[in-house]
């Protein structure tokens, strides 16, 4: 249904909308995303290369656009009483451990479109780099933080 539902949105507000849902649909045919639900709240991450992200999007977040540089994105929504989802600002941290567990902290950017909030960060790859990511999130208002792990590999070769 969401996907069906995102479809119809016009491409001036696609990048918001996509944005604010980890970029979940806007590019399916390069991008797989997930979310997770913890009690009222859920949290849509992702992560790909910057060249697979349209130039405007990536000029208007400030991103270099590379086959060398990854991304993650971010966005927290909280549930509501009628089953609709509203975007929430959030405490966020996030880092990535590689294969050879080397360890990089990543710094986070809100950013913020209409209704959509999320967080971006962008950092380099090289070669089939494996990365886990682990990301802490506090929702606003909240008492306790929850976590998130997800994994990506990436292929930088032509």
């Amino acid at each position: 249904m969401f996907r069906e539902a995102f479809m119809t949105i016009p491409r001036f507000r696609a990048f918001a909308w996509a944005a604010a849902f980890g970029l979940m649909a806007a590019f399916t045919s390069v991008v797989q995303a997930n979310s997770f639900e913890y009690e009222n709240y859920v949290f849509h991450y992702n992560a790909l290369r910057t060249d697979e992200l349209p130039v405007e999007s990536t000029q208007k977040a400030g991103i270099v656009r590379s086959r060398n540089r990854g991304m993650i994105n971010l966005a927290l929504r909280q549930k509501s009483a009628d089953g609709s989802t509203v975007a929430l600002p959030a405490e966020i941290s996030a880092s990535a451990v590689n294969l050879n567990n080397q360890y990089r902290e990543l710094t986070l950017r809100e950013m913020r479109d209409g209704d959509a909030i999320y967080y971006i960060s962008d950092f380099p790859i090289s070669g089939r780099e494996t990365l886990r990511f682990q990301v802490n999130v506090l929702p606003e208002g909240a008492k306790k933080p929850f976590k998130v792990q997800f994994e990506k590999q990436f292929f930088t070769d032509p």
